[in-house]
């Protein structure tokens, strides 16, 4: 487990589950706002805690589904401590994978897409507990959001408040309890980390290249725009885990 900024006012757990999937912008923007993140990379052998001893949680995304117990044996244990942290009343924040994850953590279900997924620049409708949501205040709707998954929630837990939906995929944005959150776009990812998702898919058939080719170059067109978004929603969570923090 890594430690980083350790100046910071208050510290978040961050579990990343693969090696290009890494908070980035999150990382930056949380910093700006006095968060500092300890990263635990359970693929690269580190172990994830049965309680977090940190001012809240984040969990990232990954190539793998949210019961793909066979591929990342650590899964379980993460649905675990994600329903534990959210027991407690902790902060909690799971983008993309890690949305399902909550959601399957706490009684809901995770499918494949029946639309075939979302790649590139996606447009985010926020409802009216979406404006209202501590989060998402301020954002103006439709919101534009990088979006890069083929599974998705078909069925949020009984006491998730739904937030946010796509033209594609119903669920969005969501919040469980007061301070719980998952988001299934990628408020952390830059034309950099989209570049990187895309060359890892170096043997895709050429279709498949062609659209992986038009979501790097929107994302990187709408970079600066999307940025201005999302970091208000981050210092937003800063705020929130700085509260649990004193």
């Amino acid at each position: 487990m890594v430690a980083l900024n350790t100046r910071a006012f208050a510290r978040l757990l961050v579990v990343e589950n693969e090696p290009d999937a890494g908070p980035a912008m999150l990382q930056t923007w949380l910093a700006s706002s006095a968060v500092g993140v300890d990263i635990c990379r359970p693929y690269a052998g580190d172990e994830i805690p049965e309680q977090v001893g940190h001012a809240g949680l984040l969990v990232l995304g990954g190539e793998m589904g949210a019961q793909d117990d066979h591929k990342a044996p650590w899964l379980a244990t993460l649905r675990t401590l994600l329903e534990v942290t959210t027991a407690r009343g902790l902060p909690v924040l799971g983008v993309c994978l890690g949305a399902q994850l909550l959601a399957a953590a706490c009684g809901g279900s995770v499918e494949q897409s029946a639309s075939g997924g979302e790649l590139g620049l996606g447009r985010v409708d926020i409802n009216d507990e979406g404006r209202r949501d501590r989060l998402l205040v301020g954002i103006a709707s439709p919101a534009q959001a990088v979006q890069w998954h083929e599974d998705e929630i078909i069925r949020l837990p009984d006491r998730a408040v739904l937030l946010a939906s796509s033209p594609r995929c119903k669920v969005q944005a969501y919040r469980i309890g007061p301070c719980a959150w998952g988001v299934q776009f990628h408020p952390e990812a830059s034309g950099a980390t989209v570049r990187g998702w895309a060359d890892a898919e170096n043997d895709a058939p050429p279709e498949r290249r062609r659209q992986l080719e038009l979501a790097v170059a929107e994302v990187r067109s709408g970079e600066s725009r999307v940025f201005a978004v999302w970091q208000s929603f981050a210092e937003h969570f800063a705020e929130v885990v700085k509260e649990t923090s004193s």
